[in-house]
């Protein structure tokens, strides 16, 4: 069974993350559509998870949510251009999350380094 025209075909086909990124791309290029004004936060997530995430909200969890339908995809290809105009919101300007995440992983490399140098150099 097909799922209705204004169905989100994101969530109905669990379309998320990279995988989102991809379709818009090769729909976009497939049939010469101007998706300059895509906002991909409103449509899915990102891929993967770090610690950020808990103290700090993505650009996803930040909006409400708009389904990409098979209207949407039809009206892009009518038109060329992406159809959805977004409602105001505003974004901080610097992603904590990744920033946490950064850091957290900076953390990471210089203990294994470190203990890698202790158990190489300072030991002898």
């Amino acid at each position: 069974m097909l799922p209705p025209d204004d169905a989100d075909l994101f969530d109905v086909l669990g379309i998320d993350g990279d995988d989102a990124f991809e379709f818009i791309d090769a729909f976009a290029g497939r049939f010469s559509i101007d998706v300059s004004s895509y906002r991909w936060y409103f449509h899915h997530g990102e891929e993967g998870f770090g610690p950020g995430g808990l103290l700090f909200r993505s650009p996803d969890r930040r909006v409400k949510r708009i389904p990409i339908s098979v209207e949407v995809l039809s009206e892009a290809v009518r038109t060329g251009r992406w159809p959805i105009d977004y409602p105001p919101h505003s974004l901080p300007k610097v992603r904590w999350d990744i920033r946490l995440n950064q850091a957290f992983g900076l953390l990471i490399l210089a203990s294994v380094v470190l203990w890698a140098w202790y158990g190489l150099v300072a030991r002898g």
